[in-house]
């Protein structure tokens, strides 16, 4: 199944989607698909992996060493894309690959899209780069881009953007970088009300500092899903020395999705 019909069918369904994010190639090299497999088994809608970079300007510090060490484990975007491919060959969860510019332009565009398009990807965030300067790149052929929107982003600038018609929106929850924060829901409240009702039918997630069910739960009133980042790195890292990154994954993963669906069943109820 595709992104957009992935999520519009939960939408319709009235649940929740939740999307994990995972460093590829972390917390080592040969554990990205064992972990991809474990949050689908856990209840994860799609994915986002991410391709390590040297200078990672969105990310808080969980993310930028979780980057530092997949990149001395000798993680590329080529092996981030051979991943995405070995999952998708068992499972349909869509999956978003997060890069920045640089990586690609390094890849070249052409094989970059005909590589992701090879592997399934189902949609690219590129943080440093406009959605109206990726025709200059040569990404216009490749997966659609999602467009990441901010509380102090101009109210022309959202509905531009969701006027592209993107899978979903990926509202920055609070100003700055990557990683927890606390009050988080409360502060994020009104910019997420005013960001469904200015971009009508367009889905809407919500990430960054979400660390806990209640993070989450928190937030999903005001839109269609939640995006958690740094907390599922954080579990992976510091998990104990008998538990492998997948039961982490799961365990981490699991309380999400019984939160967000049982407080879809009270709201239906």
């Amino acid at each position: 199944m595709k992104l957009a019909e992935m999520i519009r069918e939960r939408i319709f369904e009235g649940r929740k989607v939740l999307a994990p994010y995972l460093c590829a190639g972390f917390p080592g090299t040969e554990d990205t698909l064992d972990v991809m497999k474990a949050l689908a088994d856990s209840g994860a809608d799609c994915m986002e992996l991410g391709v390590p970079f040297s200078d990672p300007v969105a990310d808080g510090p969980t993310i930028q060493e979780a980057a530092f060490r997949s990149l001395r484990n000798g993680m590329t975007l080529g092996k981030a894309l051979r991943a995405v491919s070995r999952f998708r060959n068992r499972l349909a969860v869509p999956v978003i690959l997060m890069s920045y510019v640089n990586p690609i332009a390094k890849m070249g565009a052409k094989e970059f899209t005909a590589r992701c398009a090879d592997a399934g990807v189902d949609a690219l965030i590129v943080p440093d780069l406009p959605p109206e300067d990726a025709q200059d790149l040569g990404l216009e052929a490749g997966p659609p881009l999602i467009p990441l929107l901010a509380p102090n982003t101009p109210l022309q600038r959202m509905e531009t953007l969701a006027h592209r018609n993107p899978p979903f929106l990926y509202c920055v929850s609070v100003l700055g970088v990557t990683g927890a924060r606390e009050n988080m829901a409360a502060r994020a409240s009104g910019y997420l009300k005013q960001v469904k009702k200015l971009v009508g039918d367009v889905p809407a997630l919500a990430g960054f500092g979400v660390s806990t069910p209640d993070d989450a739960l928190a937030l999903s009133g005001h839109v269609d899903g939640i995006i958690v980042g740094s907390a599922l790195l954080k579990a992976l890292d510091e998990r104990t020395i008998s538990e492998t990154p997948a039961k982490a994954a799961r365990r981490f993963l699991a309380p999400f999705r019984k939160a967000l669906d049982e407080d879809q069943r009270k709201q239906a109820g």
